[in-house]
């Protein structure tokens, strides 16, 4: 933690600094495509951009292993969860500061495989090993398809040679070479730098959860809570952002792909949201969230405006921890997760519930917390495109949309658990707050989510890149009304929930309602989980066992045909071999006498022959 501040301070409030060390890893002689020859190298990049993200993981990773000591200590397995999540952390902060793509992509891949031990970290239960299942299966396909863009990209750049970008190819994929970073602008728009962008955007898409790879982050639930807020504040979900982040700036994006990015990011915001006004689980409901706020990063990564969505991740990570710390509260005190089961727990828990309530208005956008002034500074970012980019204007709209959506589904859930004169399940244990390492964090982080938009008014902050578009914040006619619009949108929400749910009601739907029909298709998230289960059961289970035939009764009984033909003639042979006297004199004399029946044979065609000669 110390040392992210420090740097986070030395660095990311220090525009155009930058620390670059690099050591030779592997070194290629001369050839025909590099006349100088291919090195390979291992480096530690820090910039305002890396600054400001370690300032994040480690900040965020310090409190959550500070809440694992109340919450996790009568768990078996301990000495294996801190080892695990110490690695995650190293491993996200190593990918952070990278300063190549062979190296980013060497961490990326230790975070995913840190995330599949620490989401089934409960391997017992069915639930969580299907769960790490189909999260390293699902980022699995995204990570393929980042190691394509990282081969294209270098394809690309190697292919320009001296008069594009020769020093890639030189020095092996680097992000700085010779103090200067590789600049979007020399990013060609061909159809293999659309190709390239494409494959990189998938690699992002994968590690947060981004449409249409998201379905694997609400079950990755299955993993203690001190786990689900390490992955969704500051470290795995992270990842993906910060991946096209670096990309946007140090290669760049051709503007197809900034479209389709657009298109991600501000369908995904609205997406998820409206999975997560139905749920019931509290847990999961906040991971819908976590994948609908990447949706605003995403969207504003791919207008053009990477400060600002990394201003929205900043500010994200401290009101989404203290979100998944606050509810893991909950869950310690009551066992369990259903929020209908839930209630009256502001009277018992009252700092839970504060928690709780500062980091719903921060992820409401509900001024002056937090995400207020990241959130608007995304709006009114990508709202001063729409005129240049009118293609932008849908996905502009949903993400205005998921604001009323959010603010409404995160109050349900606070209504939920904390309004109300006591719990409707009766047979829950009474409530009580968590020991002094559990407080500790959700006051720091509440005071966190509470006031680090505020850090946009401090000095140097806008210039978190030394390159792009930084974060405005601008406060001219139209930004204060796009602001004022988006504050009404959010207290509906938060007004609807309150009609709904506020005061320990709970609305029922009528069950011949039409709208059940919609309910259903959120709860099924609209069937897309059923969807890759089937494809996965009937088209690639199908596809396996073709193979399976083709290997087995083709390939093998090839193999199998050949071996017992020579077995079976090998085995008769054998018995030939008897060691009786009397049987091979009998052979002999056989043999004589076919050969003399032989030379009987073919005797008059060769003396006929001789005698015509």
């Amino acid at each position: 933690m110390v040392l992210g501040l420090l740097i986070g301070i030395g660095e990311g409030f220090s525009p155009g600094r930058t620390t670059n060390v690099q050591i030779l890893w592997l070194h290629l002689p001369p050839s025909a495509q590099f006349p100088n020859g291919f090195s390979l190298v291992m480096g530690t990049l820090v910039d305002p951009l890396s600054a400001l993200v370690l300032m994040v993981v480690t900040v965020v990773g310090f409190l959550v292993l500070l809440y694992s000591i109340g919450y996790m200590h009568q768990d078996r397995g301990l000495a294996r969860y801190y080892a695990e999540l110490s690695l995650f952390l190293a491993s996200m902060s190593a990918l952070v500061v990278a300063n190549n793509l062979l190296e980013f992509f060497l961490f990326w891949e230790l975070v995913g495989v840190c995330s599949y031990f620490l989401i089934g970290f409960y391997y017992e239960k069915p639930s969580a090993a299907s769960a790490a299942k189909e999260a390293f299966l699902v980022t699995r396909v995204g990570d393929v398809m980042f190691l394509l863009g990282i081969f294209l990209y270098f394809y690309l750049y190697a292919a320009a040679g001296p008069a594009g970008l020769g020093g890639w190819a030189a020095n092996g994929f680097v992000f700085v070479h010779n103090g200067q970073p590789f600049l979007a602008g020399a990013t060609s728009s061909s159809t293999l730098a659309t190709v390239a962008g494409l494959m990189i955007l998938g690699g992002a898409a994968g590690k947060s959860a981004q449409f249409p790879l998201h379905v694997w982050l609400p079950d990755a639930m299955e993993g203690p809570t001190t786990v689900s807020a390490l992955i969704h504040a500051a470290t795995m979900v992270a990842a993906g952002v910060y991946l096209l982040a670096v990309t946007s700036v140090f290669l760049g994006f051709t503007s197809f792909d900034q479209l389709v990015i657009v298109a991600i990011g501000g369908f995904t915001a609205f997406f998820a949201a409206t999975m997560a006004v139905v749920h019931p689980d509290i847990k999961r409901v906040i991971a819908y969230s976590t994948i609908s706020q990447l949706g605003y990063m995403v969207l504003a990564v791919g207008a053009g405006f990477t400060a600002v969505g990394l201003y929205h991740l900043f500010t994200h990570a401290f009101f989404k921890a203290l979100l998944f710390l606050a509810a893991g509260s909950v869950i310690h005190a009551v066992g369990t997760q259903d929020l209908f089961k839930m209630g009256g727990l502001r009277r018992s828990m009252r700092l839970t519930s504060v928690a709780f309530a500062v980091g719903g208005l921060a992820l409401a956008g509900i001024p002056p917390f937090a995400g207020f002034w990241s959130k608007d500074d995304i709006l009114a970012s990508v709202y001063s495109q729409l005129g240049a980019h009118p293609l932008y204007w849908p996905f502009f709209l949903l993400a205005f949309a998921a604001v009323f959506l959010t603010a409404y589904y995160i109050f349900r859930a606070w209504f939920l658990a904390f309004s109300g004169s006591g719990p409707r399940d009766p047979s829950l244990p009474h409530a009580h707050e968590g020991p002094w390492t559990m407080q500790v964090p959700l006051v720091v982080l509440s005071v966190l989510a509470a006031g680090a938009g505020m850090f946009a008014f401090l000095p140097g902050f806008a210039n978190l890149l030394e390159r792009g578009p930084g974060i405005p914040p601008h406060f001219g006619t139209t930004e204060i009304l796009l602001s004022g619009a988006s504050l009404a949108l959010a207290v509906g929400g938060i007004a609807l929930a309150w009609a709904l749910w506020g005061n320990g009601r709970v609305y029922a739907l009528p069950a011949s309602s039409p709208a059940q029909a919609v309910r259903r298709l959120l709860l099924e998230r609209y069937y897309f989980k059923a969807a890759y289960d089937w494809i996965g059961a009937r088209g690639v289970n199908t596809v396996a066992r073709a193979a399976d035939f083709f290997d087995v009764y083709v390939i093998d009984g090839v193999v199998h045909g050949f071996e017992g033909a020579f077995g079976g003639l090998s085995d008769r042979l054998r018995r030939i071999q008897s060691g009786v006297v009397s049987d091979y004199a009998s052979y002999l004399v056989a043999g004589l006498i076919g050969v003399f029946a032989l030379l009987l044979l073919i005797a008059p065609f060769l003396l006929a022959r001789v005698g015509g000669g």
